[in-house]
């Protein structure tokens, strides 16, 4: 019907059509002549396209409203739209226009109610004056420019104005006293801007929503009207009225990451106090209230009658302490309950657990709570989350139906508490359950194949006392993750465990296992862990077939011989792939909160709440363990040997190993040299070859490992002068090198005298460049290279900003909330240091 070569020809038959979209399509000017013959055209879409350059009027008098936002159109537009006098709607936001807005130019549409020139590039200084002759205008939305200047009391001529938007400009100056007389107004967003000075005294009477975040404003927060829904003062000085009990019904109140110590030094800055419970005595029609992410301190006080609409409770991450005082009514609604990461302690209240019947996810985790675990009526728990407290019991005190009409997964989390007994049988009926995390309790007995025939992929059983042999009927279908860590488990290492083809990691370390490891799959593994068995030897072609495998340590047993030379086909990277993620950690509860004036859109942010499970591996590396959590295993990848009875050479074909970033090859008895080819393990940050036999010099070329952090050759043969100390090995000190007496150099205190401890050519071609001084060389060339570098980066990101005004108010945005969440953060911290 349309196309951007011959226009609109069938289109512009339809004489009586009154109203047209085309947006998202990609027509250019060349349809707007067959558009003009549609003499019945009132409303007129054509958002996001590929229009450009000017408008032509003709055809298009009768026209009310325009939407030319998301195109190409400059300012000279502006001419042509101002003789369309019977536009009442005029949108042309995202054109990429700079420069000046010719608002004279638009003064003869006396019927506009609707403006909307956002995104843009406007940068001059406005007068509101101009904007007088709009005597019935409703919207006004000059948000997302560089538009600067006061806003003067000329907008208060604006009677019926009930949408003000000018978010992300640089307007400055005070708050005409005069807003209070917009009547009408229910929404007003100056986020971003540069206004000083004190509140106005009065505000609109039905504004709905107030968002004056990141200005330089001050003074009392005082009004008290009812239609307020949405409140955001954050980023400013502004203070509280004592006495002050607001009457506006809240419907939703989100404010976490503020690193604050009470709500209203969240709303009102430099104000304490305790939880805010007029909120939940003066909103009765509040639904989710999260407040996650603060210092809120003290007691929590919660009544029956403050949730009767309530479905989403999160205070987490806050400094409450002691016992919950919780009566809910019988008609509670809960359904998420969020008290993680606080202070609490006692029991947790019966009447929470026993009249809540709706809760679907509870998350108890890392309070103080004590005592037996006893679950009333919650037949609808899909998620509990009771890990990091000190709870007893066995779980046989359970008494919960898990819910298997739900969408969501089954979780239970309750590892670090004093829990004891043996899993019971009944958990093998969860068909659902796919998180099951009992880490660092009590329990004891053996794995039943019950349990292991659910559907469950996160199985964490590490640090309790379970023993026996390993079941030999793991679930091949759908396990991702399995940690049996420090356990006292013996015998072999079942073949069912090894060839579970969605396996993602396993860890079997700390246990009395022994015998051989044989694999006849195991290619989705990226984390394996043997250390501390009685392992005594490992199929060399099985691990050479672990293609996926990123943290591989087999330290600590009894491996003998040789290592194998397929060892190079392990890629030891992340490239095109990652470790399992659980289902967890997205996001289990979404819900837009927020609301712009009387239509109640949702915005396009939106709060989530998170199932916190964390996968975590440990694995030793640069001389200390280290506990790699969630993404953090993203980025590493290792291999550990040590602690073994390996001889022989070190296969040169390690050097393949690019990828990887800790090598461990100590505690052996290796011999040989250190091979050349280690210089091409170009992302090794830590390598330990020490207690071993190794003989002849150590290489030079490992200079070029520009991110080595940890390096230890000690206790072996090596002779022969150490590497200049250039780049990281400037770094390294003595005991690197201790234990091989037949090393010189400057880093042991031992001068090289005769032939065999001169340098290699390269060393002595380094050192002739360097004139004998290698620090004066690497210094200037730093210096040097970094001021050019700096040079041209602060250029460019100057420049950048200057043409595109848009990224300047984002980095403007970005750096004053980074700079606010740092000021919390020592505030709070430093304030624990003295309390």
């Amino acid at each position: 019907m349309c196309n951007s070569t011959t226009g609109c020809e069938r289109l512009s038959k339809l004489k009586k059509v009154e109203v047209l979209d085309l947006t998202w399509n990609r027509f250019n000017n060349i349809i707007l002549p067959s558009l003009g013959t549609l003499t019945s055209l009132k409303t007129l879409i054509l958002g996001s396209n590929r229009m450009e350059g000017c408008f032509p009027i003709q055809g298009f008098e009768r026209l009310e409203k325009l939407d030319i936002s998301w195109n190409i159109f400059n300012g000279s537009i502006l001419l042509s739209l101002g003789t369309l006098t019977s536009l009442n709607t005029l949108i042309f936001s995202y054109n990429g226009m700079e420069g000046s807005f010719p608002i004279q130019e638009l003064k003869n549409l006396k019927s506009l109610k609707f403006l909307d020139i956002s995104g843009n590039g406007f940068n001059n200084t406005l007068s509101f004056l101009e904007f007088s002759t709009f005597k019935r205008l409703e919207t006004l939305n000059l948000g997302g420019n560089a538009f600067t200047g006061s806003i003067s009391e000329g907008l208060c001529g604006l009677k019926d104005l009930q949408h003000l938007d000018l978010n992300y400009n640089k307007f400055g100056g005070t708050l005409p006293q005069c807003l209070g007389n917009l009547t009408s107004l229910t929404f007003l967003d100056l986020y971003g801007n540069q206004l000083i000075g004190y509140l106005p005294s009065f505000w609109p009477p039905k504004l709905q929503s107030l968002d004056l975040r990141y200005n330089h404003l001050e003074g009392v927060f005082s009004f008290n009207y009812s239609s307020l829904e949405v409140i955001r003062l954050s980023g400013n000085k502004i203070t509280f009225e004592n006495g002050w009990i607001p009457s506006f019904q809240l419907r939703a109140l989100i404010m976490q990451d503020c690193g604050l110590e009470s709500i209203l030094e969240f709303l009102f800055h430099h104000l304490k106090g305790r939880f805010p419970y007029w909120l939940l005595q003066n909103n009765g029609g509040l639904e989710i209230l999260n407040l996650m992410n603060n210092s809120f301190n003290g007691q929590l006080e919660i009544g029956a009658k403050m949730l009767p609409s309530m479905t989403y409770l999160n205070l987490a991450r806050n400094h409450f302490e002691g016992d919950i005082l919780f009566s809910a009514g019988d008609d509670c609604k809960l359904k998420t309950l969020d008290l993680s990461h606080n202070n609490f302690s006692g029991e947790v209240p019966e009447r929470l657990l026993s009249n809540c019947t709706s809760l679907s996810l509870l998350r108890l985790s890392h309070n103080n709570f004590h005592g037996q675990i006893a679950l009333f009526n919650l037949t609808q728990i899909d998620d509990l989350q009771l890990n990091d407290n000190q709870f007893e019991g066995t779980l046989s005190s359970l008494h919960t139906k898990f819910s298997h009409q739900s969408y969501g997964p089954i979780v239970l989390h309750l590892s670090n508490n004093r829990l004891h007994g043996e899993i019971p049988h009944w958990m093998g009926n969860f068909t659902g359950l796919i998180y099951l995390n009992l880490r660092d309790n009590l329990f004891q007995g053996q794995i039943s194949c019950q349990l292991l025939s659910t559907e469950i992929e996160y199985l964490d059983l590490s640090y309790n006392s379970f023993s026996g042999l390993l079941p030999s009927c793991f679930n091949g279908n759908s396990l991702r993750q399995i940690n049996l860590q420090g356990n006292r488990f013996s015998g072999s290492i079942p073949e069912a465990l090894l060839n579970i083809s969605t396996l993602n990691s396993l860890d079997l370390s700390d246990n009395e296992l022994s015998g051989t490891i044989l694999n006849k799959s195991g290619g989705n593994l990226s984390s394996l862990f043997f250390y501390y068995e009685e392992i005594i030897s490992v199929a060399s072609f099985q691990i050479g077939s672990l293609n996926n495998v990123s943290l591989l340590d087999l330290s600590r047993n009894s491996f003998s011989g040789s290592i194998p030379h397929c060892l190079y086909n392990l890629s030891f990277a992340r490239e095109g792939g990652h470790l399992y993620a659980p289902p967890f950690s997205d996001a289990l509860f979404t819900w837009g909160i927020e609301y712009r004036g009387s239509s109640k859109t949702p915005l396009a942010n939106t709060y989530i709440f998170q199932a916190e499970v964390d996968e975590e591996s440990e694995f030793v590396t640069k001389y200390r363990a280290d506990t790699y959590k969630n993404k953090a295993l993203n980025y590493m990848s290792g291999l550990d040997l040590s602690d073994n009875n390996l001889t022989g050479e070190i296969p040169y074909e390690l050097g393949a190993l690019s990828h990887i970033h800790a090598l461990n090859l100590s505690h052996n008895q290796l011999t040989g040299s250190i091979p050349t080819s280690f210089s091409n393990l170009s992302e090794i940050e830590s390598l330990d070859l020490s207690y071993n036999i190794l003989s002849g010099q150590i290489p030079v070329e490992l200079i070029d490992l520009n991110f080595l952090e940890a390096f230890s050759v000690a206790h072996n043969n090596l002779s022969g002068r150490i590497p200049d100390m250039k780049r990281q090995f400037s770094t390294f000190e003595s005991k690197s090198y201790e234990g091989n007496p037949f090393l010189c150099g400057t880093q042991v205190r031992r001068k090289c005298h005769n032939d065999n401890d001169e340098p290699s050519p390269s060393q002595m071609e380094s050192r002739q460049e360097a004139s004998g001084k290698w620090y004066e060389i690497d210094r200037e060339i730093f210096f040097a290279s970094f001021s050019v570098t700096f040079i041209i980066f602060f250029l460019s990101v100057i420049t950048i900003l200057y043409v595109n005004s848009y990224w300047q108010q984002r980095l403007i945005y970005h750096t004053r909330r980074y700079l606010f969440s740092c000021y919390y953060f020592l505030y709070d911290n430093l304030v624990k240091l003295f309390i």
